[in-house]
């Protein structure tokens, strides 16, 4: 892959990967996807997870390569020529490797013409620096996958988050508010005015797996309720507003701190299959759109975790980057 020229070229690039994959699995993309808990894309250095479209992309390529290791490193905390990141050993690029590049944003100072970190800018704001004095700008860095690096440690799996899926689906039904109501006969779905669910008796999915996996995604739909996330909800079955819908809810199981395993049941694969043509075309013609559902499933995710009680509220609201929400609750905590 070759570097970036601009933000244009980074989303065109990873819409076509993501379209090209859809042509060849439909959605059964889903089924090598390692994006979520523990297997989130990370730095190998830092441990921080990456967000958004960098999480999304990176995702992407594991599964398309066959990586089952979730960490990423630079070139310079590969070479490491100062000793400052693994000076017990040294760490080597296997031959014929090949650069991914994420996109990482910074503020930039208009006034003394740097960049600065974000807590540099933090406290340039606490200072009483003007929010028009800075403005965003984006930089793309290569990095590799650990399955490339020859030398890097052995990834110590940290344990799994202890929930059952019976007991994860209960938890958010309880605490989003969102009752399941099993009398779908033949049909599962989320009533947005009703602010409820339906789906058919226990009994009549072929599993667990395909019961808890139907219910996480009509979940995924309810945290666009004007009571939580506040998603357009408009459009019905079948138009395009509705197919943006079910890409977000797809996304957002797979964004989610705990992954469902198993095989995605045909009778769920049939159904989106239409949906799965109108993304194609959407994400080829309209890059953009693709980036603002990704934004928003991740979103919905992390909403999730905090409900199911996998993060903290203040992690959610950090991830969700709202600023002004996360003071208040430090503050709260402080008390």
């Amino acid at each position: 892959m070759a570097k970036p020229k601009n933000k244009e070229e980074y989303r065109a690039e990873l819409a076509e990967y993501f379209a090209h994959i859809l042509e060849e699995k439909g959605l059964d993309w889903k089924q090598g996807w390692s994006g979520g808990g523990r297997d989130a894309p990370m730095n190998g250095i830092t441990k921080a997870c990456y967000r958004g479209s960098n999480a999304f992309w990176l995702s992407l390529i594991a599964m398309s390569k066959g990586y089952d290791d979730p960490r990423w490193v630079t070139m310079v905390q590969i070479m490491d020529k100062k000793g400052t990141y693994h000076p017990k050993s040294k760490w080597h690029l296997k031959a014929g490797s090949k650069a991914v590049y994420v996109e990482y944003w910074y503020p930039f100072d208009l006034i003394k013409r740097c960049a600065l970190t974000w807590e540099q800018y933090g406290e340039e704001l606490k200072n009483g620096r003007a929010e028009t004095d800075f403005r965003l700008a984006s930089q793309y860095t290569a990095v590799f996958n650990a399955c490339e690096v020859e030398g890097m440690p052995e990834l110590k799996k940290e344990p799994l988050n202890e929930i059952t899926p019976d007991e994860l689906v209960k938890k958010l039904s309880e605490n989003m508010g969102v009752e399941i109501i099993n009398d779908g006969g033949g049909s599962a779905y989320y009533q947005p005015l009703q602010d409820k669910i339906h789906l058919p008796a226990p009994g009549k999915f072929f599993s667990d797996y395909d019961y808890n996996s139907t219910a996480l995604h009509e979940l995924a739909h309810s945290t666009g309720h004007v009571s939580r996330l506040g998603r357009s909800m408009a459009g019905g079955f079948g138009s395009p507003q509705y197919a943006y819908e079910e890409l977000v809810a797809e996304m957002a199981s797979c964004f989610m701190g705990v992954s469902l395993t198993g095989e995605i049941p045909s009778s769920h694969l049939n159904n989106h299959k239409a949906y799965v043509q109108s993304w194609i075309k959407v994400i080829r013609e309209k890059p953009e759109t693709l980036m603002k559902a990704i934004k928003e499933a991740q979103t919905a995710a992390s909403y999730m975790d905090w409900k199911a009680g996998l993060i903290t509220e203040l992690e959610y609201l950090k991830n969700a980057g709202s600023a002004k929400a996360v003071k208040v609750k430090e503050r709260e905590l402080e008390r």
